[in-house]
């Protein structure tokens, strides 16, 4: 029984795969709303809000738009191999290695910088990953 509810989740969680919703630019809309259901954003966006909450910070809402131009630029940075800052306008935190979004958001906390971005005074925010040959990379921005 817990089989098949295992293979349902990995499925569904599989089909969800953040880069998808890029091959949505026919539909902006489903694109947005793919992202903001996606679970593995989710929960990047839920471990952030709580290292948030312990500096006694209000939680930040996801941005369907800003979701998107998170996640053309994990995609990117996925595509070429390049690890880099993008040009959103926004403050941004990205990384690249960790498997997990624990391990991302546990990364961005141990460095100071990032973690200053991640307690800013920011409302808003905007997640993506995106992963090519093994390699994950993690796109935090936040206004």
């Amino acid at each position: 029984m817990f089989g098949g509810v295992i293979a349902t989740c990995l499925a569904l969680s599989v089909a969800l795969e953040p880069d998808a919703a890029m091959q949505l630019e026919a539909n902006p809309q489903a694109a947005r709303a793919l992202l903001v259901q996606h679970p593995t954003l989710l929960r990047m966006l839920e471990l952030q809000n709580l290292e948030r909450a312990r500096y006694g910070l209000h939680p930040l809402k996801i941005s369907p738009d800003m979701c998107v131009a998170a996640q053309r630029h994990a995609h990117w940075m996925a595509s070429t191999g390049w690890y880099v800052h993008s040009n959103l306008g926004w403050p941004e935190i990205i990384h690249s290695g960790p498997i997990d979004p624990t391990g991302a958001v546990n990364g961005w906390i141990y460095s100071p910088a990032h973690h200053a971005i991640m307690l800013s005074g920011g409302t808003e925010a905007g997640l993506g990953y995106s992963n090519k040959n093994g390699t994950p990379f993690w796109v935090t921005v936040v206004r």
